[in-house]
């Protein structure tokens, strides 16, 4: 059980920053970088970005030092390391899923990519129209985002025929990818029904004009929404939008 720390070499915001890692789990590096007072906001999904200022007490509380391509492989060998493309940032993530196969992890990733990450398999659209959120009934009861299986499609594909479903095919909507779920299954069991040991679930927006309307779903308020889709696995990606919207 040890925290790892590389030196401060990565340039960003006019410093220097060091990356601060467990081989063990995020709970254990979670438990040191609060104890140490560094704010939850470092965390990027695998790791704590320090500024160089905070390298000399973070050893002197106990990291040990390693060059920094130690760092990546320490995260490899643990099964801790979560990849992300440029421009996408882990904002939880759940080891040990209770939805997933024992021994999956589930990853919520925003993202400023265009193109949604390969092995997408689910594509789900948030629309908004001011601070009301379209909605749709389960057939297995409760609320859920429209959504729609990629299948033999490209994911954008089958997001643009989703959109004509919901919104009409004239609509003029133009949605941005928000970001994805990623279930990493390494030992699926056979009700696992998804690709392993990779799969995506792809969130975008778009916002309707209040003069607008679709012809399926619902609109639901804020406080409405929080209550009935927080325990969802996209549900960050959502509340993400709607904190930056406030």
């Amino acid at each position: 059980m040890t925290i790892w720390i590389d030196p401060p070499a990565w340039p960003a915001h006019g410093r220097l920053w060091s990356h601060l890692v467990s081989d063990t789990s995020y709970a254990e590096l979670h438990d040191f970088a609060a104890a140490q007072g560094i704010p939850r906001r470092g965390f990027e999904g695998d790791h704590y970005d320090v500024p160089e200022e905070r390298y000399a007490a973070l050893v002197a509380a106990g990291a040990q030092e390693v060059p920094g391509k130690e760092i990546v492989r320490i995260l490899q060998r643990s099964g801790l390391r979560i990849q992300k493309r440029r421009h996408e940032k882990v904002i939880h993530s759940v080891p040990d899923a209770p939805w997933l196969p024992n021994g999956s992890r589930a990853d919520v990733i925003t993202s400023r990519q265009q193109d949604p990450p390969a092995g997408t398999v689910v594509v789900r659209v948030v629309l908004t129209r001011g601070a009301d959120l379209l909605v749709l009934e389960r057939l297995t009861g409760g609320l859920d985002l429209p959504s729609a299986p990629v299948g033999d499609l490209d994911p954008q594909e089958a997001l643009r025929r989703l959109l004509e479903v919901v919104a009409g095919p004239r609509h003029d909507l133009a949605p941005s990818l928000l970001g994805y779920v990623r279930n990493s299954v390494p030992t699926p069991d056979e009700e696992y029904p998804w690709p392993v040991p990779k799969a995506c679930f792809a969130v975008w927006h778009a916002e309707l004009r209040h003069d607008l309307d679709t012809g399926v779903g619902r609109w639901v308020g804020r406080d409405e929404a929080v209550a009935a889709l927080r325990e969802r696995h996209w549900w960050p990606l959502v509340a993400q939008l709607q904190d930056s919207s406030r």
